[in-house]
């Protein structure tokens, strides 16, 4: 590459799947934990493989968690996922990258994109 091509912004996507940023509240729980202890978050980045959330703890990489979304539809729906990143964005606020166990269908992604 040129050192004028190196200069130039990146003008594509270079993820494998299409994110849509969206706000969305969401609440959830680690796997095996039961619903009534359901915890609340927020929902700001979806793709078919995958959520982005602001939480209010860390979690290990690898983490298994049950989210519960709203759905415009057909009110809440559980989806597990696994934690892939977390960082921490300000004093006891947490990005916390998931990745869906089974990807959303188009129909899922559509009812939560609403």
């Amino acid at each position: 590459m040129s050192a004028t091509e190196l200069a130039l912004p990146q003008t594509y996507e270079r993820r494998a799947f299409v994110r849509y940023p969206r706000r969305l509240e969401t609440l959830w729980t680690y796997l095996g934990v039961g619903s009534h202890d359901l915890t609340g978050g927020q929902l700001f980045d979806l793709s078919t493989t995958g959520v982005g959330l602001v939480l209010d703890q860390t979690f290990e990489l690898g983490t298994t968690l049950l989210l519960r979304l709203p759905t415009s539809r057909h009110g809440w729906s559980s989806h597990l996922v696994r934690v892939r990143r977390c960082a921490e964005v300000t004093p006891g606020l947490f990005q916390v990258g998931c990745e869906f166990v089974k990807p959303l269908s188009v129909g899922q992604l559509q009812s939560l994109l609403g």
